[in-house]
């Protein structure tokens, strides 16, 4: 609760003029897989490491004037959140989406002290619908024996669900120790998959009431957890009735299409324009493994059973 003391402030000067040079202008930088997806107009996921509108932004107001910014370029933006407002943002039922994020229905403060109360996201959820936007619910984690299939019930007539399963952070022992005692977890039903995901088969276990009951109220759904994205509505784990455009070189767009033995080649087969763009946008610098193009890291990384893109990946019961 002290990230004041180191908080980076985006700079959205920067993103003013790359949307000026690239969509006014049609100055795209050689190979900028970023910017090429921007030229492409597919959707923009806001809040994926970091909720857009948490409370600090009543002070310093960033993500409203990335609003201002992208709406002058009517660019589609997905807002994943935990709020329950959002701080008087131009937003446009046209342009922008939600995933509400919910663990539970309890108020649970022992595991997220700082959220607003499940009433003030209802009633929050409630606005957003009856404003026109289309709003899905992210069940993200989904926390054995906390996480309820009530909250599909409460939330019967979202626009799309998602559900990931708990991860703990092998570096952080507290939180560790502490989430596995709360939860009565031994390590051993977890699997090591960069973080601890619990066990693809206890996942599944633990989601098939929630997965039976959404079948009921027929709501599209998808698993976002990688081994688990051929559980899935749509070709982007977000929903596509939340996007208005995904990349098709997804996996799940790939499993959509190819069905869940895809090859190498139908992922160069949609790679498209992005074929030849930098990798360096798709993972962090100590991974890149000399890959300079899109291209040249599905070539070297897709039969890696480690590789989240590969068909090897995948859980198959």
């Amino acid at each position: 609760m002290e990230f004041k003391k180191e908080l980076q402030v985006a700079n959205l000067k920067t993103v003013e003029k790359t949307l000026d040079r690239v969509l006014n202008k049609g100055q795209i930088k050689e190979n900028s897989f970023l910017e090429t997806l921007i030229a492409q107009d597919v959707t923009w996921h806001c809040g994926g490491m970091s909720d857009p509108f948490q409370p600090i932004e009543k002070e310093l107001h960033i993500t409203k004037q990335l609003i201002d910014i992208t709406n002058k370029h009517d660019i589609h933006i997905l807002f994943s959140t935990k709020t329950d407002s959002t701080y008087d943002c131009n937003l446009r039922n046209d342009l922008h989406t939600f995933q509400l994020s919910i663990t539970n229905l309890e108020d649970r403060t022992d595991i997220e002290p700082n959220v607003a109360s499940i009433d003030k996201r209802i009633q929050f959820y409630k606005d957003l619908k009856a404003d026109g936007f289309k709003v899905g619910i992210r069940v993200q984690p989904f926390i054995p024996s906390i996480t309820t299939s009530e909250i599909v019930d409460v939330f019967h007539d979202a626009d799309y669900f998602t559900i990931e399963g708990l991860k703990l952070v092998p570096q952080n022992k507290e939180q560790k120790d502490y989430l596995l005692e709360l939860l009565k977890l031994d390590k051993s039903d977890f699997t090591q998959m960069g973080l601890l995901n619990l066990k693809p088969q206890i996942r599944l276990d633990l989601y098939k009431e929630f997965i039976d009951k959404l079948k009921r109220y027929k709501i599209p759904f998808s698993i976002a957890n990688n081994d688990l994205h051929y559980i899935s509505s749509g070709k982007c784990c977000c929903g596509d009735t939340l996007i208005h455009k995904s990349t098709d070189f997804n996996n799940t767009a790939l499993i959509q299409k190819y069905g869940m033995d895809y090859s190498l080649d139908n992922v160069l087969a949609e790679t498209g324009e992005c074929s030849g763009c930098k990798a360096n946008h798709l993972f962090t610098s100590n991974r890149q493994e000399g890959c300079f193009s899109v291209d040249d890291f599905f070539n070297k990384r897709f039969d890696r059973k480690s590789s989240p893109f590969s068909p090897k990946f995948l859980y198959k019961e």
